[in-house]
């Protein structure tokens, strides 16, 4: 027996599919953290149906502004403003926005916000994770963060 969902590999600044096809996009890191967000947040709204959502999974801004070497640090080692592509080097990026222009970006591409989730562990919780960010560091500041969006109009 056939199944009717199929796995596609795409290019998550160009999708290849028509428009309002999905009632959710959904992205753990992957193309939201890996690829410009400028090109990915257009054609993820393109592709969502009225009232679609978006939701995703990525790095904060946090994580980028007190990284100093291989792990972040308690102090800001970076500027804030003007966040957009972080080398990771050899020949790797990260794409990280602050708040503003991830709100900005959302609202010019007719989504809207519903929530924004910061991490935080709880007390005495264990990670599969090492190396990412300590316990200690993620109970002060969020290192990942879920944000929630819905498609607000019916855009051609």
């Amino acid at each position: 027996m056939r199944s009717p969902y199929a796995l596609v590999h795409a290019d998550g600044e160009q999708l290849p599919f028509a428009g309002a096809s999905f009632d959710l996009v959904l992205s753990d890191h992957g193309a939201m953290s890996w690829a410009d967000p400028f090109r990915t947040v257009p054609e993820v709204a393109r592709v969502l149906r009225p009232g679609g959502r978006l939701v995703f999974n990525a790095s904060t801004p946090w994580l980028s502004v007190c990284s100093s070497g291989d792990s972040p640090s308690s102090q800001l080692t970076a500027d804030y403003f003007g966040l957009h592509q972080v080398d990771e080097g050899r020949g790797a990026s990260t794409f990280v926005l602050g708040y503003g222009d991830w709100i900005r970006l959302f609202r010019r591409n007719g989504l809207s916000v519903e929530d924004l989730v910061e991490l935080r562990p709880p007390a005495g919780a264990t990670t599969a994770y090492e190396g990412y960010v300590s316990f200690e560091w993620a109970r002060r500041w969020p290192a990942e963060a879920i944000w929630v969006t819905s498609r607000e109009d019916d855009r051609p």
